[in-house]
């Protein structure tokens, strides 16, 4: 297991002494444990875009109070998510995922069983979803959202869904998509937080961003990527206050 504490290095000007700042929570609402994969089929520009929103988060304080004590992980296991409260798995390869051995998804069930949250981005949403355009079975994290596969490299509009105002703070959204899923439910226990409002995935009207709850835990879904270029790291905090029940 690979872990990497969150820390904030501010290098003083010429002529100061430089010093080291390790942001800490003391004077935080709260605190949120953040597990990020990084192992066999992440994609590294994710996990560092994710670190950069936390970052930013933690320092501009755009979580209202919640301080982001985050780690990365090559391994998902029950040893290894202990002591967290989300689970985040990047953009990457989905299928390296789901038929790898570094991932255990019985214990991020019994994860979210015990209350905790789980954010899929990109492939982590393939891998979490019901199923891949009918082709093959995912994780059923979110048991109602089925996934399809979207050959699209670009930016994409998004619009927030009445339940997704909040995430979005009501308004449209650009985002880079790469490869990434559309979504839709197939029950009522799943809620569409936003749609793809143009067709450059070719899939327009379709879910953007879908919620589940599992077990006692949450399980939300981004098909697109709020933490690469244009970077939202706002949007990224919302999603996971709500996973974690912050919000």
């Amino acid at each position: 297991m690979i872990l990497v504490s969150a820390m904030t290095l501010v290098v003083g000007l010429p002529g100061d002494s430089d010093e080291i700042n390790v942001n800490n929570s003391d004077n935080r609402v709260s605190t949120v444990k953040v597990l990020i994969f990084d192992g066999d089929g992440s994609m590294e520009e994710s996990v560092a875009g994710l670190k950069a929103c936390l970052d930013e988060s933690n320092s501009m304080n755009l979580s209202g109070g919640i301080y982001f004590d985050y780690d990365t992980s090559s391994q998902i296991n029950s040893n290894t998510l202990s002591g967290y409260d989300i689970l985040i798995i990047p953009g990457g390869n989905s299928a390296t995922y789901i038929q790898g051995s570094n991932i255990d998804d019985e214990a991020i069930k019994q994860f979210l069983n015990q209350g905790k949250g789980y954010l899929g981005i990109c492939a982590g949403a393939y891998a979490a979803s019901n199923s891949v355009d009918g082709d093959y079975s995912g994780w059923g994290l979110a048991s109602q959202v089925n996934t399809i596969d979207v050959s699209y490299d670009g930016l994409v509009e998004i619009t927030p869904t009445s339940s997704g105002s909040k995430l979005l703070n009501s308004s449209e959204t650009s985002l880079y998509h790469q490869n990434g899923p559309v979504m839709y439910a197939t029950g009522s226990s799943a809620s569409s937080f936003a749609s793809y409002s143009d067709n450059g995935t070719g899939y327009q009207g379709y879910s953007a961003i879908m919620g589940e709850s599992y077990g006692s835990g949450r399980v939300l879904l981004s098909g697109s990527h709020p933490e690469l270029d244009p970077q939202n790291s706002q949007l990224l905090v919302q999603m996971i206050l709500w996973t974690t029940k912050k919000s």
